[in-house]
């Protein structure tokens, strides 16, 4: 009887024990897994694009993101009013009933918390125009937000003193941090605490970027009196030039490449190329030269034809007023010495006379060969 009982205890101690052996096991693979989660798989982009007026750097952003749903995305454009408290966020008053006074936030703040909330799908803020504001007063202290961990770093920071917890944040969230309890209550609503990743997110926590959030912005390098980005805020980011030419290979390109200005049989790749050569040459030695020329999308065409006023009041107009500003006498044709002539002379041409002598020297316009590149 003893003996059965202790070959019962035995095996009793025994399953015992293995079970314990399973449960770490399982334990262990758990512990993996969720390191696994935690493992960003996301690489941030932080890239400007820039160009010339109507190259196409807003479509490229477009184009990129035309997959992206809505809810992903974030757009707003820089201007010279444009501050701070707009776009991070700032205490308004709202009347209901009686008059409360909460943080209203503003698209950085949305689109951070967004990310935050949802680590396994990829977020974009657009900026357009991002020189048009004063960049750098409008981020603020976020500014410094922009420097990322790279591979193989990390930064650990205790969250909360009381129980030492800590979190650890690797490749591709902010490599500095900055604190806002606006904000930071923003993002964590009406709970005391979440949980993103492997990150604690409570009262204590700063702010910073997470891997899945990336900033995409367009300059224009033509346009006056706006705002310098410093060396400073562009080493922050990928510069990219969206390139001043034709993809012929593309339908839509191709359209706009033989759009025929209204009736003038004159193609607008044609006349593109031809007033592009004419500023490079007019204004050589200039530093801005290149900055003037106009984009392939400086006009867009409708139904392959561009209309003769968008034509004057659009290009013409720029021409004019900013191009050759001071070379006026040497590419407009004489008597035209005001932009009310100018126009005039194209939209409703005197007897005898055709749209495009309104330049002084046409001559190789009509024979002008256009290459889809500059």
């Amino acid at each position: 009887m003893y003996a059965a009982q202790g070959n019962a205890i035995l095996f009793i101690k025994k399953d015992f024990f293995e079970n314990i052996e399973e449960i770490k096991k399982t334990n262990e693979n758990v512990g993996e897994v969720k390191k696994q989660n935690n493992t960003s798989s996301f690489t941030p982009s932080q890239i400007i694009y820039y160009g010339v007026p109507g190259c196409g750097k807003s479509n490229k952003i477009r184009e990129q993101l035309k997959d992206v749903s809505e809810k992903n995305k974030v757009r707003v454009v820089f201007h010279p009013e444009y501050t701070n408290a707009e776009f991070i966020g700032q205490i308004l008053p709202k009347v209901n009933g009686h008059v409360t006074y909460e943080f209203t936030p503003g698209p950085f703040t949305q689109i951070i918390k967004r990310a935050y909330l949802n680590p396994n799908e990829h977020f974009y803020l657009v900026i357009e125009e991002i020189n048009r504001g004063n960049a750098a007063a409008i981020f603020g202290d976020t500014f410094q937000l922009l420097d990322r961990l790279k591979t193989g770093e990390t930064d650990s920071l205790g969250n909360d003193p009381a129980n030492a917890s800590v979190n650890t944040f690797t490749e591709g969230w902010s490599q500095y941090f900055v604190q806002n309890d606006d904000v930071n209550a923003y993002i964590r609503g009406t709970e005391n605490s979440i949980q993103i990743g492997n990150i604690r997110f409570d009262s204590n926590t700063a702010i910073r970027l997470p891997p899945n959030l990336s900033i995409l912005a367009t300059m224009n390098t033509s346009d006056q009196n706006v705002f310098t980005l410093d060396n400073a805020f562009q080493r922050r980011f990928d510069m990219e030039l969206v390139r001043n030419e034709f993809d012929l290979t593309k339908p839509a390109v191709n359209a706009q490449y033989n759009a025929e200005i209204d009736d003038t049989g004159i193609k607008w790749g044609q006349f593109w190329g031809w007033i592009n050569a004419k500023i490079t040459a007019t204004l050589k030695g200039l530093s801005s030269t290149e900055d003037k020329r106009l984009g392939v999308w400086f006009v867009s065409n409708v139904g392959g034809i561009i209309d003769d006023k968008v034509f004057a009041e659009k290009v013409l107009k720029f021409l004019w007023d900013d191009v050759f500003k001071f070379k006026r006498p040497q590419i407009f044709a004489d008597g035209i010495d005001t932009l009310e002539k100018l126009i005039n002379s194209f939209e409703k041409p005197s007897e005898g006379k055709e749209r495009f002598d309104v330049f002084k020297d046409k001559s190789n316009l009509v024979a002008f060969v256009a290459s889809p590149t500059l």
